[in-house]
């Protein structure tokens, strides 16, 4: 589970929003989205996330939606979709695609803020959620020990915990029909530092934020570093670029796409970068460009090791003009990154 959606939740709770959140606890055949999305059904009928579109995300909306007006002490649900001709056109009938979708009304604000605390600190934790009704919701750490939310009433393998959380990805732990559990590693967040605020910058900041990254811009230029022309970023910021990136401390879990206004001031980036174990850095650039600063930082001592680690040019190549063209092959490498680990 990623911040976005608990974050969303947490949102909505203070506004006192209903919601219900629908999560994709098993597929059969070819789905649209894998086990574990996740989509938030509002009372008010907006969605946030998806689930695949087409008539079967309706159907989920619609039975959504139904579980905040009906008075009932249902509270969670399991709905099972065959998606065929009819509930996806683009398909055709008899595939023999399913998934069952649960649904929870959304509640305890206490377990989500503590779920977003935990994201923060970078703390190991998994939100583990029975699949047997009344289907209690319990946060647990990676070695089996509940840290907080509700008591479950069966014991699970503990040692499967581990594996899942250094995996991160989301799992059902599937014994018999009543001894079923969904495993969510608490997700920590994606964040993408784009070095530069120009035109390819601005591009890359607005295709980057529906894809659930927390987007940040660093320029040293004050005309440019100005958060009405980035919307779609959680920070942009006006400084130096070494004491920007200092402050911002890269991490394992950040990406970092380097497009500032000189060749001078990318191999200051670049340096300065690779001194953090990012999970990726780019650097916009010809190839001649890209291979003279290669070299300037050979002579200064950086080893062909640390260097292997910068993607230049960067971006898939897909012989990309316009600098909407240039961040989408940037984020379709960012994103081949993203899960070629898992």
């Amino acid at each position: 589970m990623d911040e976005t959606i608990i974050q969303a939740i947490l949102n909505l709770q203070n506004t006192q929003v209903k919601s219900v959140l629908a999560t994709i606890i098993r597929t059969e055949g070819s789905t649209p989205r894998d086990l574990g999305t996740q989509m938030l059904v509002m009372a008010t009928g907006q969605i946030i996330g998806t689930i695949g579109g087409g008539t079967t995300e309706a159907l989920i909306s619609k039975r959504a939606l139904a579980l905040l007006t009906v008075d009932s002490d249902v509270q969670a649900e399991i709905q099972r979709l065959e998606i065929n001709q009819e509930t996806d056109p683009a398909r055709l009938a008899g595939c023999g695609a399913n998934m069952d979708v649960l649904l929870e009304r959304v509640q305890e604000k206490t377990l989500w803020q503590f779920a977003l605390d935990l994201q923060i600190s970078g703390k190991d934790a998994m939100i583990v959620t029975s699949l047997v009704p009344p289907y209690p919701k319990s946060i647990f750490d990676s070695t089996g020990h509940v840290l907080g939310g509700q008591p479950q009433t069966e014991l699970f393998p503990n040692e499967k915990l581990q594996g899942i959380y250094t995996g991160r990805h989301t799992e059902v732990i599937d014994i018999n029909e009543k001894l079923r559990w969904l495993v969510e590693p608490i997700s920590k967040t994606q964040r993408l530092l784009i070095l530069g605020a120009g035109h390819v910058a601005r591009e890359v900041a607005y295709y980057a934020r529906p894809l659930d990254f927390q987007v940040t811009v660093l320029d040293d230029r004050v005309a440019y570093a100005r958060s009405e022309f980035f919307p779609w970023a959680s920070a942009v910021i006006c400084s130096d670029f070494r004491r920007g990136i200092q402050n911002y401390k890269p991490n394992c879990d950040t990406y970092v796409v380097i497009a500032t206004w000189s060749h001078q001031t990318d191999a200051e980036c670049l340096k300065d970068v690779l001194n953090f174990s990012t999970k990726y850095v780019g650097m916009l650039g010809s190839t001649k460009k890209v291979t003279t600063i290669v070299k300037h930082l050979q002579a200064e001592g950086y080893t062909s090791q640390n260097l292997a680690r910068l993607r230049a040019p960067i971006g898939i190549n897909i012989n990309a003009q316009t600098p909407s063209e240039i961040a989408i092959s940037i984020l379709a490498e960012i994103i081949s990154v993203k899960y070629s680990e898992k």
